[in-house]
């Protein structure tokens, strides 16, 4: 690869050709530095000597020192990266065995600091008497087209991959197969070494491994990190951006967690998974095992990755929410006859007479009415616990006494606890402390900090009543309590029966809904199907 300085300077027999290009070009530096400008070297290589000439700015476009270039094939070759010699010099023996035009694409190695750049060189085959002699050409660093390539293909890789992401989480009802379906494809569109979808437990304190790709098995399902103050995860949180991590060894923005560190995790990124008002479910994070630039097209991969995500678990939570209010209002609707016909029994015993008797049983018809319509059109507003308590045991008042400090409920909470006491007070009416004309009914509630976070303890306490049994078979209504509460809340319900009557104690953290588990949604329907 030839045409040295003195070449270009028009010397030896060039005298007619030199004068007439004088007219155009004044003299070889205009020449040089349009070459230099445009970073395009010169070269000829001479097959039967093996002399390989380059004009003086292709040392530099490969990285070498002045002067320092041996002027050979073997030299040149040694240059260029490692993986890519056996291709040039293979794409060159078939230019000369074919007398074809010559054209590869080859790296320098990273080297003094400098990234990883791309040349390209292109020659055409020099014939004499129908032999291949020699060959010369251009050569020229075509850096910025292999990056800008490289983004449209990475682009068009990571369009392609959420697009089919977006497709499965629209039919899939199985949320934890969607999640490692978003696992497998942050791993093989980003090649990254981990990725993982880590779940905030109750209480905003803990994060749990749910899915994940390159973490040792027996970390998935269990909790890996603390959202301690100048931890990764809180910082991650707290960030309206995705985190990017370019050194974890080097990192002074906050505290590594440890399960990172016995990876051997050297760069990565992490994303929050957004939740509704302004509370987030979990991070999406993706590590390298050697240390790695992550550029703002892989971010906004990752985010978008995050917030199909979001969108997958909110229309999740919402068709369980739905389908259990569906099934709910049946059974409701099952058992709203015999509650009437309770109701107007136990208010006949009490009454007077008959006006007496149409007062009570219309109060109390239209407060069950209003507890109904809490539940069926009101359920999804914030409202103070003893305004839901009041709505939902206004048939009872008279016998009930309400003691707790003032507590907002959030959305989530209202219909599956208005539920559960719904339920609690049809048994109380038909079967409970309720039942009997001196029955009465004591509600308790207080709020305090527990392991679980924040958390209402809510007690139901029944006096003056039968004594309570446990059931030799559980009804619907004992499991759709458990169900709103332990399931769908994250809560505790915990019963004693004693011969002073049923007592129930409920603990409800008081954050929002997390995510809805398949087996969850299985058993919801299976319940309902199942109840008495």
């Amino acid at each position: 690869m030839d045409v040295p300085d003195k070449n270009m300077s028009g010397k030896s027999g060039q005298a007619e050709r030199a004068a007439g290009e004088t007219s155009f070009f004044p003299n070889f530096a205009t020449v040089r530095a349009g070459l230099e400008s445009a970073r395009i070297g010169v070269w000829s290589w001479d097959a039967g000597t093996d002399e390989l000439t380059w004009s003086i700015n292709l040392e530099s476009l490969h990285g070498m020192p002045p002067h320092s270039f041996d002027g050979t094939l073997s030299g040149f070759l040694a240059s260029i990266h490692s993986d890519d010699r056996a291709t040039v010099k293979a794409l060159l023996g078939e230019a000369m065995r074919r007398q074809t035009p010559f054209r590869a694409r080859y790296r320098i190695p990273k080297h003094n600091g400098r990234d990883e750049r791309w040349l390209e060189a292109t020659g055409t085959v020099v014939v004499e008497g129908g032999k291949a002699r020699g060959m010369s050409g251009l050569c020229y660093d075509v850096t910025g087209r292999v990056s800008l390539e490289n983004e449209l293909r990475n682009r068009a890789k990571q369009q392609e991959a959420l697009a089919q992401l977006g497709e499965r989480a629209l039919v899939e009802p199985d949320l934890e197969r969607l999640l490692n379906d978003a696992v497998s494809t942050v791993t093989l569109t980003l090649s990254v070494d981990f990725v993982h979808i880590l779940e905030l437990l109750p209480g905003d304190t803990e994060l749990l491994l749910r899915a994940g790709f390159g973490w040792k098995s027996d970390l998935l399902g269990t909790v890996v990190s603390t959202v301690a103050p100048y931890s990764l995860a809180r910082f991650t949180l707290n960030s309206a951006v995705p985190v990017v991590i370019g050194d974890f060894a080097e990192e002074k923005r906050f505290e590594i967690a440890p399960y990172l560190k016995e990876h051997n995790c050297e760069s990565g990124m992490m994303v929050t998974i957004a939740g509704r008002d302004g509370r987030a479910y979990g991070i999406l994070g993706a590590c390298s095992s050697r240390k790695r630039r992550f550029i703002a097209q892989d971010t906004a991969f990752l985010a978008a990755t995050a917030n199909l995500l979001t969108g997958a678990i909110q229309r999740r939570q919402l068709e369980q929410r739905n389908e259990l209010m569906i099934r709910d209002l049946r059974h409701r609707t099952g058992n709203l006859f015999s509650q009437l016909l309770a109701l107007f029994s136990q208010t006949a015993r009490t009454s007077k007479g008959i006006p007496d008797l149409t007062s009570k049983y219309q109060a109390r018809v239209l407060a069950m009415a209003n507890a109904h319509r809490l539940i069926t059109e009101g359920g999804w507003q914030s409202i103070p616990i003893k305004e839901l308590l009041h709505v939902v045991l206004s048939p009872y008042l008279d016998r009930t006494s309400l003691e707790g400090p003032y507590i907002d409920l959030e959305p989530d909470p209202v219909f599956n606890l208005s539920a559960a006491l719904h339920e609690l007070a049809a048994n109380a009416i038909k079967h409970g402390s309720l039942s009997r004309s001196k029955g009465q009914l004591e509600v308790h509630w207080s709020v305090d900090r527990t392991e679980r976070g924040m958390t209402l303890m809510l007690d139901w306490i029944e006096k003056n009543g039968p004594p309570a049994r446990r059931p030799r078979r559980v009804g619907f209504g004992t499991r759709l309590i458990d169900l709103v509460i332990e399931r769908q809340l994250n809560g505790q319900v915990i019963r004693n029966y004693s011969s002073m009557g049923l007592t129930v104690k409920m603990l409800v953290p008081l954050t929002h809904e997390r995510w809805p588990l398949a087996q969850a949604a299985s058993g919801t329907g299976s319940d309902l199907r199942a109840g008495a």
